[in-house]
């Protein structure tokens, strides 16, 4: 499990080789060997026996802010990568062959991802067909376009960008429509969020980046060398790539929270230019959103946890980058969402 701890002033240490975690009055452990990450969301306290017993049991910390992105994190020094892997990486860039493949690959699967979250939104929506129609016919001409993509454009970038900015322009603009009256919102705000939607979603992508970071880690990729968001210093390139076909996972927890009506105002801190989740809030969206990737799925012909399929598909990615040119490209990012 993924060990959050959103609660300010908690200390966390460890007693008998079990992770303990003190708030006031309240007392909680938890063993080493049920818990994948610790994620910190707010102010609290870390002993050097609590980490040293992390390191051990190779369980990454890993540092969020107030807007749920990753600022730090601390990992086992083994992280198990060769410096083949890498270096296939580092020359598979975006106008490469290799490279525009593997971004094509993953935007395609975000705007499949989401062409058919809206078929099904709609299919539950009998009589309201109408108001997906447009965003439907707008997200799949980006999808065709995107195969008409020409390796040795020198514009690629921009080009990829645009399809799945125009894409996301009219996703975004459908889903606020099914929301009720007072929390739909007029397109993506992130640093900082304008509504309280883009909180919560913003937080739920906060989640998933940690995980996208760790699965690259432990495939042994280099989180800063990506193929399609440029290159730099201190920018977790490929981690912003390979996000792209799990998107999803977040976005449709967001949304069932709204459409569900399980967010209350009482969730969010509003300021004049900005809505963040507060400490009442905080618990419900990482409830969600863990409850979302605990949920297992059709995979490859298995039922597996969402959160393992970011796993599996960061080794792939390894695998397509250390296959030789003449050999048969390894399959990858099969996921079966809808």
């Amino acid at each position: 499990m993924q060990l959050v701890i959103n609660t300010p002033g908690t200390l966390i240490t460890q007693k008998d080789g079990i992770f303990r975690l003190k708030n006031q009055d309240k007392r909680f452990d938890v063993s080493p060997l049920k818990v994948e990450s610790i994620v910190i969301t707010n102010k609290a306290m870390l002993s050097t026996q609590a980490v040293a017993l992390s390191l051990e049991h190779n369980i990454d910390i890993v540092f969020l802010d107030g807007y749920g992105d990753p600022v730090g994190r601390v990992w086992f020094a083994k992280t198990g990568s060769t410096a083949m892997i890498r270096r296939r990486q580092l020359t598979a860039e975006v106008n490469g062959e290799k490279g525009l493949a593997l971004v094509s690959d993953m935007i395609s699967q975000k705007l499949d991802n989401q062409f058919q979250y809206l078929k099904k939104l709609m299919y539950a929506r009998p009589g309201k067909e109408a108001q997906f129609e447009k965003p439907l016919a707008t997200i799949n001409q980006s999808i065709e376009e995107l195969k008409d993509l020409e390796a040795r454009d020198e514009n690629i970038r921009n080009r990829l960008m645009g399809y799945e900015g125009t894409a996301g322009r009219a996703y975004f603009q459908c889903l606020s429509q099914l929301f009720p009256e007072k929390y739909r919102f007029s397109g993506r705000s992130r640093q900082p969020a304008k509504d309280p939607f883009n909180a919560v979603l913003n937080y739920c992508y906060g989640i998933l980046y940690s995980r996208v970071e760790k699965a690259c880690i432990l495939a042994g990729l280099d989180p800063y060398v990506g193929f399609l968001h440029t290159d730099n210093y201190n920018k977790k390139s490929l981690v912003f790539d390979l996000i792209e076909p799990f998107r999803i996972f977040a976005e449709q927890s967001a949304v069932y929270l709204f459409t569900g009506r399980k967010i209350k105002d009482d969730y969010f801190d509003v300021s004049e230019n900005a809505v963040s989740l507060n400490t009442q809030g905080k618990p419900i969206v990482v409830e969600s959103m863990n409850t979302h990737l605990e949920e297992s799925v059709r995979y490859r012909r298995k039922n597996v946890k969402r959160k393992h399929i970011i796993q599996h598909e960061a080794h792939r990615l390894a695998n397509i980058l250390l296959a030789d040119e003449d050999e048969k490209r390894p399959e990858w990012l099969e996921i079966k969402e809808f």
